[in-house]
């Protein structure tokens, strides 16, 4: 899956709107229309050429501080689409013009915050925390509270990737103390979803619906359709673990509706996980497993180790129902060695679950017992009702 030209041109109409004349504006989008196939998928090596493209005629026709405010919101872009490493390449630049000038402090503190979440996407937790650091120190001497609040809510997102919900939370409602919730809406939604997903993990599913609910209204409100698709695939695990499978369905389909339509593949990569985890549930494994191969092509191309992790898992639990023990185990230790290398332990803890019950019905207690109790333990630090008591029944 790569980005689509009509996307990418859609994107640049929409920043470029705000600083240059329309009639400019499509005068250039012609010339770039004119090398590339108009609905055609661009390859990665012609993606960086239209967008080097793009950059060349940003940087001729805009001042400095709206130039670098476009490359923000470029490199903002392709994270969202799963296009990281041009993500990273524009930061970059960003930080190369900035660096010289504090007046330009604030889209300095932009960037690493950008360069915050492009480490986070890569489960790589130390740097993103360091960038998130940098972030909130810029943030700071700029008395920016919105910036503030976003640092919060990155950091938060980061300890919730890993399992630690505790951290996370406390991240989250420190974000909300930077803003005001009517007024600066946007990062106050990105909070309340955020908030929700932790109450899901935990098991609070009123808590959790109210929360996802709110985000979804605002963000509908702001057509914001990527915040959308997460929202919508955030209820669709909401419902999932409630077992509220025609719900979750209906829920994850409007998230792969919208993701394919915008191409936002990181979460098109997880919907599809997700439907295979439901499918699976209702034995059909012939379409589990095909969606399962499908999210797993697109996390591959966006190098998403934790979404692949989760298709370890899934292809897993597959192949334990239909008895091949050996070829699951292995599905699952696949699982388990990259979420611990990326330091996750709430997908570590879901996969050893998977794996203490494939080893009860191989009839190797000790073994089912050491993976329960591991999970157990980890499950008793977040509270996690509904995990602990799946568990006490196997044990």
């Amino acid at each position: 899956m790569k980005l689509k030209i009509t996307d990418l041109v859609e994107e640049i109409k929409k920043v470029l709107e705000k600083y240059i004349s329309t009639k400019e504006i499509s005068t250039f989008i012609k010339k770039v229309n004119n090398t590339q196939k108009q609905s055609g998928e661009l390859p990665s090596s012609q993606l960086r050429l239209v967008t080097d493209q793009v950059i060349s005629f940003a940087e001729k026709k805009l001042p400095v501080f709206n130039f670098l405010n476009f490359l923000k919101d470029l490199g903002k872009f392709y994270i969202s689409h799963g296009e990281l490493e041009l993500a990273s390449d524009i930061s970059n630049s960003i930080l190369s013009f900035t660096k010289k000038d504090k007046r330009l402090s604030s889209i300095t503190a932009y960037a690493f915050l950008n360069f915050g979440e492009i480490f986070i996407s890569k489960a790589m937790w130390t740097e993103g925390t360091t960038y998130i650091k940098k972030a909130f120190s810029f943030f700071y001497k700029e008395n920016d509270p919105v910036g503030l609040a976003r640092c919060e809510s990155l950091m938060g997102t980061l300890y919730a990737e890993k399992g630690q919900l505790s951290s996370a939370m406390t991240h989250f409602h420190k974000g909300f103390s930077y803003v005001n919730e009517s007024k600066d809406v946007s990062v106050s939604a990105l909070l309340e979803n955020n908030i929700g997903i932790v109450y899901n993990i935990r098991g609070d599913y009123n808590s959790a619906y109210t929360y996802f609910h709110r985000a979804l209204i605002h963000f509908e409100g702001l057509k914001d359709s990527q915040r959308v698709a997460r929202i919508r695939h955030n209820l669709g695990m909401l419902f999932l673990k409630k077992k509220e499978y025609t719900s979750a369905l209906k829920e994850f389909d409007t998230s792969i509706s919208v993701s394919l339509a915008k191409d936002y593949y990181p979460t098109l990569a997880i919907s599809y996980i997700s439907k295979a985890s439901i499918y699976c549930t209702l034995n059909d494994d012939t379409l589990a497993d095909a969606l399962a191969d499908r999210g797993m092509e697109i996390s591959s191309q966006i190098n998403d180790k934790l979404t692949i992790a989760e298709v370890y898992k899934i292809k897993g639990i597959l192949e334990r129902k239909k008895k091949r023990y050996d070829i699951a185990q292995n599905y699952f230790m696949s699982s388990l060695r990259l979420n611990k290398e990326l330091g996750s332990e709430l997908n570590y803890a879901e996969t050893a679950v998977e794996l203490g019950i494939l080893f009860a019905e191989n009839k190797q207690k000790d073994n089912a017992k050491n993976y329960f109790s591991e999970a157990l333990k980890y499950y008793k630090k977040i509270k996690a009702v509904d995990e602990i008591e799946r568990i006490k029944v196997f044990l």
